[in-house]
């Protein structure tokens, strides 16, 4: 029976300071796991973007000296964005997955408004074999990928077909 009566008496719960250092390590246990998460969904756009871009200056190398080069950017069912190299008329190399669910993408043509790859369908976005200019009609002039919080921007010039991307 004593030793009942000492847990009792010693047992006054838990104390300000406990309480304190207990939140702290799950603020910053949850700080570092938002992080991680936002640095991770960021990267996404990132890649994307850099494999959009590839793939345009690759396809637009390709096309100089051939008899045409174009690509295709498309968006399948299951929300998985890809391209296709085109070469002379034949498939170069494969088929290259670009980004997944939770990735917007809008192609904007020369002088219109942007829209989104999914009503559009495939995108194609030929160059020109003699200086690698855009040579398809309307012409793309912008590629904008995000997922809400970041995204990049890709211009392609018509007259040069040069590519540059920016991130934001």
């Amino acid at each position: 029976m004593k030793r009942d009566n000492i847990l009792k008496e010693n047992n006054k719960g838990l104390s300000l300071v406990e309480i304190i250092i207990v939140l702290a390590i799950m603020t910053i246990i949850g700080g570092a796991m938002l992080l991680t998460t936002a640095v991770a969904t960021d990267k996404h756009v990132t890649s994307c973007g850099e494999k959009v871009v590839s793939s345009l200056e690759q396809t637009r190398n390709l096309a100089m000296g051939k008899q045409s080069g174009w690509i295709i950017i498309s968006k399948d069912p299951g929300d998985y964005m890809y391209c296709q190299m085109y070469v002379d008329g034949q498939p170069y190399g494969d088929r290259v997955s670009i980004g997944h669910s939770g990735l917007t993408v809008s192609v904007t043509e020369s002088g219109g408004s942007p829209q989104n790859i999914e009503t559009l369908g495939d995108v194609k976005i030929e160059f020109s074999r003699s200086n690698g200019s855009v040579i398809n009609s309307p012409a793309i002039s912008q590629i904008d990928i995000t997922n809400g919080r970041r995204s990049v921007t890709i211009t392609i010039d018509k007259f040069t077909g040069r590519v540059s991307s920016v991130r934001t």
